[in-house]
């Protein structure tokens, strides 16, 4: 099972969206994998829309959020970031439900 320590991975005080591309590319490596990735927030409050926009957010943009709720599993998240990365996760995933099979938006 692939496990990220996201304080390990992204050291800086304040996650940048560079952060978060840097995390969706392991992401990505392991997602074929049998076993979920844990994503682990010990000791970390990100705040960062950029950070969980280019991490989580592209994913759910990309997979349905049935998907992203077998292969990812968060640790120790503040409530906060939760709420936040609910709501980033769950605006994309609505952009990738009104996208056409040819990519363009669907009319509304």
């Amino acid at each position: 099972m692939a496990r990220f320590v996201i304080a390990e991975y992204c050291k800086q005080s304040q996650l940048t969206r560079a952060d978060g591309a840097q995390l969706r590319t392991l992401i990505e490596e392991h997602w074929e994998d049998a076993e979920p990735i844990v994503l682990d927030f010990y000791g970390l409050r990100i705040a960062s829309v950029s950070f969980f926009d280019e991490s989580l957010g592209l994913l759910a943009k990309r997979y349905p959020l049935d998907e992203l709720g077998r292969r990812l599993r968060m640790e120790n998240i503040n409530a906060a970031d939760r709420v936040l990365l609910n709501g980033i996760v769950s605006s994309r995933a609505k952009e990738r439900e009104g996208a056409s099979d040819d990519g363009h938006q669907a009319p509304v």
